[in-house]
C-alpha cells in the first residue's frame, strides 16, 4: 500500500512522518520523498490517525485519484525511459498528455508539490540513470548511448551526465572497472 503526501521533500520531513508512523505501532514502511510504502494494509483507525498527524505537520495526504495519477506518471516516465527508446526528450511532454489525460502543466504542478523535484529534472535525473546502466552493462561507447538517447551527440551527453553526477561518462565507467580490480584481487586471496 502507498500514500503520497505532499510537501515531504527533504530528509528531515521523512524523519518526522516515520517518527509518526512509529508512535501509531506500524511496522516500519519504506519512506521515499513524497511516498510511504507500507508493509501491510493499514486499519481505517490507523490511516485515520496518520493523517490527522500528517496535517498537524503541514503536509497533506494525497487523495486515492491524486495517487493513482502519481503511479502513472511514475511508470509513464519508465516507459519512455526504457521502452520509448524512438521518442526524442522534446516528444516526452506530449506523450505524457496523451498517456495520463491531463494538462502538462497539472503533471508537472503535483509532481513537484508532492516529490521536491520538478518533472523534467526528475526525468533527466532518470535519464542519467538508464546512462549508467549502458555504461556498465551493455558495452557502448558515448556516441552510441548518445545517439539512442537521442543527444545531438556524445559531448551533449557529457555535459548532462556531469551536470547530474558531478562525473564523467568515462570516469563513472572506470570507477566501476577499479572496483572490479578491487573484488577480483580481495575474492582470490
Amino acid at each position: 500500500m502507498k500514500i503520497y503526501i505532499k510537501y515531504m521533500v527533504s530528509l528531515r520531513c521523512k524523519k518526522m512522518v516515520g517518527s509518526e508512523l512509529k508512535k501509531l505501532g506500524v511496522v516500519m514502511p519504506k519512506i521515499n520523498q513524497g511516498m510511504v510504502e507500507f508493509q501491510e494494509e493499514l486499519s481505517a483507525e490507523q490511516k485515520k490517525q496518520f493523517q490527522k498527524r500528517i496535517l498537524s505537520l503541514g503536509f497533506e495526504v494525497l487523495d486515492d485519484e491524486n495517487s493513482k495519477l502519481l503511479d502513472r506518471i511514475s511508470t509513464s516516465i519508465n516507459d519512455l525511459i526504457y521502452k520509448h527508446t524512438e521518442m526524442s526528450r522534446q516528444q516526452y511532454p506530449d506523450y505524457l498528455i496523451e498517456k495520463l489525460g491531463f494538462d502538462y502543466s497539472e503533471i508537472k504542478h503535483l509532481f513537484s508539490e508532492v516529490h521536491g523535484i520538478n518533472l523534467p529534472q526528475f526525468i533527466l535525473v532518470q535519464q542519467v540513470e538508464r546512462i549508467k546502466e549502458m555504461l556498465l552493462y551493455e558495452d557502448l561507447k558515448i556516441k552510441e548511448i548518445a545517439k539512442k538517447l537521442h543527444y545531438r551527440n556524445g559531448a551533449q551527453l557529457t555535459r548532462v551526465f556531469k551536470k547530474v553526477t558531478d562525473l564523467t561518462p568515462f570516469y563513472f565507467k572506470k570507477m566501476k572497472e577499479k572496483r572490479m580490480e578491487v573484488q577480483l584481487e580481495s575474492s582470490s586471496k
